[in-house]
């Protein structure tokens, strides 16, 4: 902690931190640091890139709001996870590596490279234990720890990856004299077209030694002098090739062999859909209200014919977090209860929503007195639509086809100029109203960057960083203004608590059937994205 300019990064390849598990390790640096920094990113026990924040919760990575937003996070990979793992870090981070004991060039430098903008902004910094540093201070000639250089590490890797490949030799010999053998074995079964027990017994190896074996006195054999008495020139150029290396233990080779395997298994997926259960459809009906407001245009606050559209949510899994009638407080967009009572609730127990929601496709709209923008928007049922069209030519209000922008090559719907009855050329709709629609509908897709704002403020979010010349601001992981410039939390939507799980859920598990937004716009926003204008360009 006390470096300057302080780290960011652990890459503990070293393996020196060991009294501690990953989570650990992470929360106590989290703990240690400022608070500038909201999450520590680790590994856990499952191989799986974590997040812990402040507070102690723990999620995956990829899932969090800190996936898009690293630079509010401090790492720490261990030494069996400097390898493989890539994230996509600020160009100012700078890392911390730890060196430990037979730490080889290779093992360092893909460490090092966890850090993918390494010489482009990104630094690194070693941290050497006392042993260490006087193992280099041996190989460098060097009398003071405080000289060792860049340089000097790096020759101390290399020197360590030479006796690595050293170690390794008389395995590699063993290795090779084994290949060589059960080569001719397996040309010998193929000559005699059979496989005999005595050829097979001469495939085995000697897996145990015997008391006498093991403990009878003998010498070390420095060379495999058996080997160049082959009349096979491959065994001749491994002998030739280990008399290069001095002071080589043959003897204990084949019982300390290193067997490296590679496990791959299959991944076998089997895909269980959920259906809703069995439920009698509900009795649709015309309520005398909505026919007024189709033919007249009036709206009454107390008719049970209709009701705020996101009240609509209130038995669904998203108002878990959130309760719906916050939203859309102003009763602009309103939905009518045919659209939302599908089924007959008696009989069901616990009822859930999410499985019988309508899609959002015919709308009525209601114009403002001066008659020049729409002010009103009530969603309707493809029934009621159906008993309403042959009249709506003659009506006050007017009758809407909307589908919400699902892809970003769709035309946006939301100016509500697509298929009107009566027909209208291109009619007024105020971008609040059209943002509410959208939220509802679940539209992945933004179309400007003026939306981009109208949905922020909508839902209380910050559109940029928190920085120290904005005094009195404040907001938490997802995004969500816990007070800004005026004391306010939420800022203008006067909304207590975050809606982001909520309008999640409504997006992936409720308009999508559970399939993933986390590439669309609305996706990466609700992840804590900010986008700026050229975004949208």
């Amino acid at each position: 902690m006390g470096l300057n300019p302080p780290v960011q990064v652990i890459l503990d390849v070293g393996a020196q931190i060991l009294e501690m598990d990953n989570l650990q390790v992470a929360k106590t640096w989290l703990k240690m640091h400022d608070s500038e920094k909201e999450a520590a990113v680790f590994v856990n026990d499952d191989d799986e890139i974590c997040v812990v924040d402040r507070d102690g919760r723990v999620e995956v990575l990829r899932t969090s709001s800190y996936a898009t937003r690293l630079g509010s996070c401090l790492i720490f990979l261990d030494e069996a996870h400097t390898r493989g793992i890539d994230l996509k870090l600020p160009a100012t981070y700078r890392a911390l590596l730890t060196l430990g004991a037979s730490l080889t060039k290779d093992r360092t430098t893909q460490a090092a490279m966890r850090m993918r903008r390494l010489g482009q902004g990104q630094t690194i910094v070693f941290c050497i234990p006392q042993e260490i540093q006087s193992k280099i201070c041996e190989l460098t000639s060097k009398s003071e720890p405080k000289s060792i250089t860049l340089a000097d590490v790096l020759l101390w890797t290399i020197s360590e990856t030479h006796k690595e490949i050293r170690r390794c030799m008389p395995l590699w010999q063993v290795q090779g004299e084994r290949f060589c053998r059960q080569e001719s074995l397996w040309r010998e079964r193929q000559e005699n077209q059979d496989m005999s027990q005595d050829l097979a017994e001469r495939f085995q190896e000697d897996e145990a030694h015997s008391i006498e074996q093991r403990y009878r006195p003998r010498q070390v054999q420095s060379q495999p002098t058996h080997l160049h008495d082959s009349t096979d020139d491959r065994l001749r150029l491994i002998a030739q090739r280990c008399e290069e290396h001095d002071d080589l233990n043959l003897n204990a080779s084949t019982l300390q062999e290193e067997q490296e395997r590679e496990l791959s298994p299959e991944i076998e997926q089997e895909r269980q859909v959920q259906r809703p259960h069995a439920a009698e459809p509900a009795t649709h009906t015309l309520h005398k209200d909505v026919i007024a407001f189709a033919k007249q245009g009036t709206y009454s606050n107390t008719s049970p014919a209709y009701m705020p559209a996101f009240q609509a949510l209130i038995d669904s899994s998203a108002a878990k977090g959130l309760q719906p009638a916050q939203l859309g407080k102003d009763c602009k967009l309103l939905v009518s209860v045919d659209f939302v009572e599908t089924i007959q609730r008696s009989g069901v127990s616990s009822y859930i929503s999410d499985s019988f929601q309508r899609s959002v496709n015919w709308l009525l709209s209601t114009k403002t007195p001066k008659g020049d923008k729409i002010e009103r928007i009530l969603i309707i049922s493809p029934f009621e639509a159906n008993q309403l069209y042959p009249s709506m030519s003659r009506s006050k209000a007017t009758l809407h086809l909307y589908k919400p922008r699902s892809n970003s090559g769709y035309v946006p719907l939301d100016r509500l100029d697509f298929h009107t009855v009566p027909v209208q050329s291109r009619p007024i709709v105020p971008r609040s109203l059209a943002i509410q629609l959208n939220l509802f509908a679940g539209q992945l897709y933004i179309s400007s960057y003026e939306d981009y704002l109208e949905i922020c403020k909508f839902l209380g979010l910050s559109t940029r960083a928190v920085t120290e010349d904005m005094a009195g601001w404040q907001q938490d992981a997802t995004g969500f203004i816990l007070r800004d410039d005026e004391g306010r939390r939420g800022g203008e939507s006067g909304l207590e608590k975050s809606p982001v799980n909520f309008m999640k859920v409504l997006m992936a598990k409720i308009r999508k059937n559970g399939e993933s937004i986390a590439k669309t716009q609305m996706g990466e926003l609700l992840e804590g994205k900010l986008f700026q204008r050229s975004d949208f360009e």
